[in-house]
This record gives C-alpha cells, structure tokens and sequence, in this order.
C-alpha cells in the first residue's frame, strides 16, 4: 500500500501529539536562598542597582520530563491559567500578577556546564588587559555602547566588539547561564555605582549561580549539572513581549531552569530600570 509523503507527515504529527505529556503547573513558596538573600549580596545588588530588577519565582509540573520535550514543556508553561495567575512580569516600575496567558513563545536552550570559577581566569589574568595585578580593573577612555557607559575595559569585553577584550571569551562561552548572570551584574541597573576591582562581581556571580543550578555527582563521582536552562522570550495576545518585556535590550532577559528530579521550574526575569515589587 503505498502512502504519500503529506500523509506520512500527518500520521507522524498525529503520533507526536498523542504522546506529548499533558503538563500541568503548581505554585510553590519562595525558596530561602543562601547565596542571594545574604546581607552582603543584597547591600551589592542595591549599590549595582539591580536589587529589584529580577523576580525568581518556582513552579512544579506532574508529568515525568525528558529533554526533547523542553520546547513542548515552555509551551505549555505560558499557555496555562496557574502560571498566568502566579507569575510576575513589568509593570510601570513594579512588578506585579497581570494573568497574561502566552500565545506566542520563543524558546533557546542556553548551555549551563560550568562547575568552577576558573572559568573566569582569563578575565582575572594581568595579561589579558581587563586587570592589574593588583585586581583592580583597567580604565580607558570613556564611550557609549548600547546605552551603556563604558569606561573600562572589563565593560568594553562584555559590549564593545571593536575592542581587543572582547574575544577573550568565545560565543559559546558568552552564550553559558553563567555568563549571563556575570555580566547582569557588571552591566548594573539604570543607577549603578561601579566597583573598581573584579572580586565582587565573582563572588556575587558564584553566590547567585550556586543558588539556581543543581548540581549532581555520577556513579563515576564526576559532578553534573542537572539543570536545564531556557532563554524564552513570551507574547501576549497582541504580540508583545512581556516575558521579558523590550527583549532588545541586552539587561532584559527571561529564563526557565527546569530540575527534571523534583520536577520543578524555577523562573528567572530581569528587567533593565528601576523596579519595586507589587503582590
């Protein structure tokens, strides 16, 4: 018997949909982080002017997860009625529960491999121009990109592609969840006091990155991480972002962690400005 490609693709996708799980979301509390809630994490994220910018919520989902399914799970997450009630998306300059339920979702799968801070010796090393010896971040001569003063060279690595720094790290280094937090912070809210050497950066980097991945260790006792980390980008029933809000801009970055174990996700949103919250 023979049958035609077109019905081929139709029994292919009727197959497909039957077998998707059919998720379903719950709200959970908010968890007690030991890295961000810190007293000296919270008096930097204030000076960088970021403190109030992001919102970290948590959600469970009931049906086992495979990551093939990552694209159908970010759907569904957007699209269901819990969530929409629950999560907190900008607006005006506070944060609140609009009840948007998606009808659009972009989603991109962000590499999260990194198990050591040595990740960032190239930064810290004298020979590379970002820091003296001293860890004391170079200066230069000061110039605007992307809205954004840069007047060192740590500044100019994370947005000025003309400048030498800024291939010090590849794209898919760039492109790691910890690179995304890193430079969140180095980058700063639309008030920020800059700090003058790199350490503090690191060690919130490491505080807030610890806190949101899930490390486990192999029967080979090698460590992995476990969780899965989505860049997404969501549209309402108009077309407009607000997951996060004005994508362009490079501060404005939204992220689903899904911990396939306990069957959790956890959301990540940053928005570039001045925010308060408002339940």
């Amino acid at each position: 018997m023979r049958i035609c490609q077109k019905n081929i693709k139709l029994i292919i996708n009727y197959l497909t949909m039957e077998i998707e799980p059919k998720y379903t979301f719950v709200p959970l509390a908010q968890k007690n982080y030991v890295g961000i809630y810190k007293k000296t994490t919270q008096e930097l994220l204030s000076k960088w002017g970021i403190n109030g910018n992001f919102v970290i919520q948590h959600f469970s989902f009931n049906e086992p997860f495979q990551q093939y399914y990552k694209y159908h799970l970010a759907e569904a997450f957007f699209k269901d009625s819990s969530v929409a009630k629950e999560l907190l998306t900008k607006q005006g300059k506070c944060w609140a529960k609009q009840g948007i339920m998606a009808t659009c979702i972009e989603v991109k799968p962000v590499p999260c491999s990194i198990l050591s801070m040595n990740f960032f010796d190239k930064i810290k090393d004298p020979k590379n121009g970002i820091v003296h010896k001293s860890g004391a971040i170079c200066k230069r001569y000061d110039m605007e990109v992307n809205g954004f003063l840069v007047s060192d060279n740590l500044r100019g690595m994370l947005l000025d592609n003309e400048c030498p720094e800024y291939n010090l790290y590849l794209k898919d280094e760039r492109d790691e969840f910890i690179f995304y937090i890193f430079q969140m912070l180095v980058l700063g809210g639309a008030i920020c006091q800059y700090e003058d050497s790199l350490d503090p950066y690191l060690n919130i980097t490491k505080a807030i990155y610890k806190d949101l991945i899930r490390v486990q260790r192999q029967k080979d006792s090698n460590l992995l991480i476990s969780t899965l980390v989505l860049q997404v980008i969501a549209k309402d029933s108009r077309g407009q972002e607000y997951f996060p809000h004005d994508p362009s801009h490079i501060q404005n970055v939204g992220f689903l962690l899904v911990d396939e174990t306990t069957r959790e996700i956890t959301t990540f949103l940053h928005q570039f400005g001045e925010y308060c919250l408002s339940q």
